[in-house]
């Protein structure tokens, strides 16, 4: 997948589709989640205070206003329930790894705080259509200022945050301009125009923040991954080795490397070119992965050289079979720019424990196996031997 940096053309079609949002990949989806859960874990505690002194400042005009309580009581139990509702979310968790379902969790804070803000519209709209109270811009000024810092603290989470400032404000807005007298709809023009430019910032806001993790994924990505296969490098490798060293460590899980060399393949760049020998190794590096297990990784180090991490592979048959599988999965022919090339390869395997401890051992146990095979030719016999044809 291309993930390249926004350039200056990307910044203006951005900005002639202004409500428009960049496309999240897959493979940072998760990343996402987790980013909005944290933030949204961090505000929620201020959404429910927001509401709640939303809630009692209604309760207390409505009261000073005269108003029978059978139309507010309800107001003092939505009320109550927030508190409780707050109180929980503070004793929640703060690392967001430790929660498993994020995508409920946020489901059900957009559900909720979309709920809250309703039922606040309908008692706006029913105050202003109604003429209940003697003041009654008070309810839709307080709930433009609720609805505001609710959608402030859901911005990570976009349609949450939109849907409050449209559900809370547009109705009472729309009521005022229906009903009210010449203030009321100048003030509800206002208000609508105050959620446009609203949305706009948050849309905005959230677009920053998606573009700025594809940014830090794409530079990620550059460093770790091989320009020319996008296999992992020897940096990702080497990491996923440490990675899978200290689970060893920890518990005992095994796993083997192995080491794989193409052959002849000097020969290759030197006949027909390094451009053809390019196209080659990225050939050679797809057929790798489609024979790759879910659970393995594999990663070029440099020039025709390529490694294989297995994880749970604690003998060397085992590691031989997965080894002989990835070389007998890509020794076919293969058209290359009128070539028919098939290529072959040797390989050194090594098994944690049993041929090294630690990285640097396990890789120096697997090149020494290589290169044994190499010089003793055992390596190309079970395999089809370089095939250089030219296609009239």
């Amino acid at each position: 997948m291309d993930l390249a940096p926004l350039s200056e053309e990307n910044w203006q079609t951005s900005w002639q589709t202004p409500w428009r949002s960049p496309k999240i990949p897959q493979e940072i989806r998760s990343s996402i989640e987790q980013m909005q859960l944290h933030r949204a874990m961090t505000h929620v505690p201020m959404i429910y205070l927001v509401a709640i002194f939303n809630l009692v400042s209604v309760m207390v005009l409505s009261a000073h206003e005269g108003v029978e309580p059978v139309y507010y009581g309800w107001m003092g139990l939505l009320a109550v329930g927030c508190v409780g509702r707050m109180v929980m979310w503070m004793r929640y968790p703060k690392d967001p790894d430790s929660l498993v379902h994020s995508q409920k969790i946020l489901r059900n804070l957009s559900v909720l705080s979309i709920a809250i803000v309703s039922f606040l519209s309908i008692w706006s709209v029913l105050i202003i259509t109604t003429g209940m109270f003697a003041n009654q811009m008070f309810i839709p000024m307080s709930l433009v200022f609720g609805s505001t810092c609710i959608a402030h603290c859901l911005a990570c989470v976009k349609k949450a945050a939109v849907t409050v400032l449209l559900v809370g404000v547009i109705p009472s807005a729309i009521a005022m301009i229906l009903v009210g007298g010449f203030d009321d709809v100048i003030m509800g023009w206002s208000m609508i125009t105050i959620v446009l430019l609203m949305i706009r910032f948050i849309i905005d806001s959230y677009n920053q923040i998606i573009s700025g993790l594809i940014m830090r994924h794409t530079i990620w990505k550059q460093a770790h991954s091989d320009p020319l296969t996008g296999l992992a490098n020897r940096r990702a490798m080497m990491n996923h080795l440490h990675l899978a060293e200290r689970s060893f460590a920890s518990d005992g899980s095994g796993f083997a490397v192995a080491l794989i060399d193409l052959n002849r393949f000097k020969q290759v760049n030197d006949n027909l070119g390094h451009d053809v020998g390019d196209h080659l190794l990225v050939e050679v590096a797809n057929r790798l992965n489609q024979s790759c297990a879910a659970d393995e990784i594999v990663g070029r180090l440099g020039g025709d050289e390529f490694l294989i991490l297995m994880p749970d592979v604690t003998g060397h048959e085992k590691a031989l079979a997965r080894a002989t599988a990835y070389l007998s999965g890509f020794a076919r022919p293969a058209k290359i720019n009128g070539h028919i090339l098939t290529p072959s390869a040797s390989v050194g395997i090594a098994v944690q424990a049993l041929d090294g401890k630690g990285t640097e051992q396990l890789l120096k146990a697997a090149d020494s196996a290589l290169y044994k095979m190499k010089r003793s030719g055992k390596g190309v016999s079970k395999q089809v031997k370089p095939v250089l044809r030219n296609i009239a």
